[in-house]
């Protein structure tokens, strides 16, 4: 258990600075202002690096069990939410992060290959179980 709670810390400050850097850096090159209709963009792209690798770090530092990965992209999906309600921004980036988060963390499971069942949990009963 506290080595899923060391992995969701880890995945979230992970998350959140991929994200800044990405909406940082997509928002350079599109050359826009937070003012702007291109900084929405940027914003999405930069959720859903940061959601993807919340949970990719998340799940391999917490043995691949597939809550994780959806805990970490829900982290990033609270600062998303918090984003949005203190600027005003398009209404139209609500469900667009609400899809790039969630195609962020689910593209981080299937990468790993994660379960849902707890590995902890699984008994090995046989001599030559992996």
């Amino acid at each position: 258990m506290l080595r899923s709670l060391a992995a969701i810390i880890a995945a979230v400050l992970a998350g959140l600075t991929v994200a800044k850097m990405v909406e940082g850096g997509v928002a350079a090159l599109l050359g826009a202002s937070p003012e702007a209709a291109p900084y929405g963009v940027s914003l999405l792209a930069g959720w859903f690096a940061g959601a993807f690798v919340a949970g990719l770090l998340a799940l391999i530092i917490g043995k691949r069990w597939a809550p994780l990965g959806g805990l970490g992209a829900a982290a990033i999906f609270l600062a998303a939410v918090i984003t949005l309600a203190s600027y005003p921004l398009s209404w139209l980036l609500w469900p667009g992060a609400v899809a790039a988060i969630g195609l962020g963390g689910y593209a981080a499971i299937r990468v790993t290959g994660a379960k849902k069942d707890y590995p902890e949990t699984i008994r090995k009963t046989g001599l030559f179980d992996e």
